[in-house]
């Protein structure tokens, strides 16, 4: 299996719940080069193993973008400035309490096609996800998904460079003076602080 840096560094559009035979609930991992990778644990361990590596703890990321939005369920994850994954519903449980929701990197999303009640997304990969929500739904969470990049980015990159734009942010991000790497080095930096002032309080 291989680690969830790999994982970060391949680029993730999509983490779908999937019945995987003869081994039950399990997770698809889809890069942003459209490849698919089947990790055997549920979604959520999953989740909170990507998360866990970037040293965020979804719980409070819930929270604290949950009060954003005003919401208290769906609630797009931040995670990295190109890595902003959006719930979307995208299959029907076979037992109660299985996952009923995958995430959609929202930053990787192409077009939303709708489908009769339904909609789909093709991501820019080319990879197309069946969702089972009404294209309206899907919008809303586009928004919220909007919404909250927003405010990940002021809190999070604030002073490392003003960028007009988000997409000149990607553009900054990915130079090869590897400034992605500074600017994840800033952040877990200005995380130590904050905690290090909290703990002097």
């Amino acid at each position: 299996m291989r680690k969830r840096e790999n994982y970060l560094e391949e680029g993730i559009s999509a983490v779908l719940p999937v019945y995987t035979e003869g081994v039950g609930d399990t997770t698809v991992l889809i890069t942003q080069k459209g490849e698919k990778r089947v990790i055997y644990k549920k979604m959520k361990a999953v989740l909170k193993g990507i998360a866990s590596s970037l040293s965020y703890d979804l719980v409070e990321l819930r929270k604290k973008y949950g009060e954003i939005i005003g919401q208290k369920v769906k609630i797009p994850i931040p995670l990295q400035h190109d890595l902003i994954l959006m719930p979307v519903v995208v299959r029907q449980p076979l037992v109660q309490g299985d996952e009923t929701y995958g995430y959609i990197n929202y930053r990787c999303i192409d077009q939303i096609i709708r489908e009769g009640k339904y909609c789909r997304v093709i991501l820019k990969n080319g990879i197309e996800i069946q969702l089972l929500q009404s294209y309206s739904t899907t919008q809303k969470n586009i928004l919220n998904a909007q919404l909250v990049e927003k405010h990940f980015l002021e809190n999070n990159y604030k002073g490392i460079e003003k960028i007009s734009s988000l997409q000149e942010l990607n553009q900054e991000l990915h130079c090869p003076a590897t400034r992605g790497d500074i600017v994840v080095l800033y952040e877990h930096i200005k995380k130590l602080i904050e905690m290090l002032e909290s703990n002097l309080k």
